[in-house]
């Protein structure tokens, strides 16, 4: 249905406000702000709905519809999922009173293995252990983006110029295990897009990049097999832009912060990651 909306192709963006019937006919579609396009757009699609036969208003009284496949299905039950919100700054350190409007929202998904590598095998108080290129590279070519004000691209690994995260173990009572959380990362890509044909493949050649600095800190309870709590941040140094990215109109770099907590297992934060479609894991289901 998306397909025959606005955009007239497949694959790509599907945003949007569309008017449609239970079986999926495409009455209309719009992709705009302005309240009074979108009015008019619903209007003529009830007009549509009304030139509809009865047959075509109602979904049968014995249909069970099911989605034939839903990113949601592969969400990590036992796994680690973070809540990521991110918001423009204007300087480095942050300054609470100059700081943007704009922000956005993603979730990390982790499952149970990815989870557990986030720890060395046996930690003792004191160890200091790096993260594995799986971790990093989930973080930085796919969450630690520039896409704040509108959909950004992901980064290839091959783009993460350096990349690390440090887990230093800070102390052990009991079950519980403290770690302090540090690294950095510089992903630049420019040139030809290197992620293979997918949704997010561009037209045109990439010129953009992001520089960060980590902190964090968390606690994992081996007897539970989780982390119980998970904080850090981030402050992202952004060069250039994508086209959708909504930064035609800003300087060409700025400063962008990253939070993260651990999600509430909740049926509102069972979102899939923006970049679930291209993550690096096998355990995502794919359509």
């Amino acid at each position: 249905m998306a397909n025959e909306g606005h955009y007239q192709r497949v694959g790509g963006t599907r945003q949007g406000i569309y008017v449609c019937s239970p079986n999926g006919i495409l009455l209309n579609s719009i992709n705009s702000l302005n309240p009074d396009d979108v009015l008019k757009m619903i209007e003529d699609g009830l007009e549509m709905w009304n030139s509809l036969p009865v047959s075509d208003r109602n979904i049968p009284s014995n249909s069970i519809p099911e989605a034939r496949h839903r990113w949601e299905n592969s969400y990590p039950e036992n796994g680690m999922v973070l809540n990521l919100s991110k918001i423009d700054l204007f300087t480095d350190p942050p300054i609470q009173s100059e700081r943007s409007e704009r922000w956005n929202r993603d979730y990390v998904w982790f499952d149970n293995q990815e989870t557990r590598l986030w720890l060395p095998e046996n930690p003792n108080i004191g160890d200091i252990y790096n993260l594995p290129e799986i971790l990093l590279n989930r973080l930085f070519c796919f969450h630690l983006v520039d896409n704040t004000r509108g959909q950004t691209l992901p980064f290839a690994p091959q783009e993460i110029k350096e990349s690390k995260i440090e887990i230093e173990i800070q102390d052990i009572r009991n079950s519980l295990i403290e770690i302090k959380i540090t690294g950095n990362s510089m992903a630049v890509s420019k040139g030809p897009w290197l992620l293979g044909e997918n949704d997010w493949t561009p037209s045109y050649e990439l010129d953009h990049g992001m520089s960060t600095n980590l902190l964090g800190y968390a606690s994992y309870n081996v007897e539970l097999n989780k982390f119980t709590k998970f904080e850090m941040v981030s402050i992202g140094k952004r060069k250039g832009k994508t086209q959708n990215n909504g930064r035609k109109n800003s300087p060409d770099s700025g400063y962008i912060g990253f939070y993260f907590t651990l999600a509430k297992d909740r049926r509102s934060e069972r979102i899939a990651p923006a970049f679930v479609d291209v993550y690096n894991a096998d355990w995502i289901v794919q359509p």
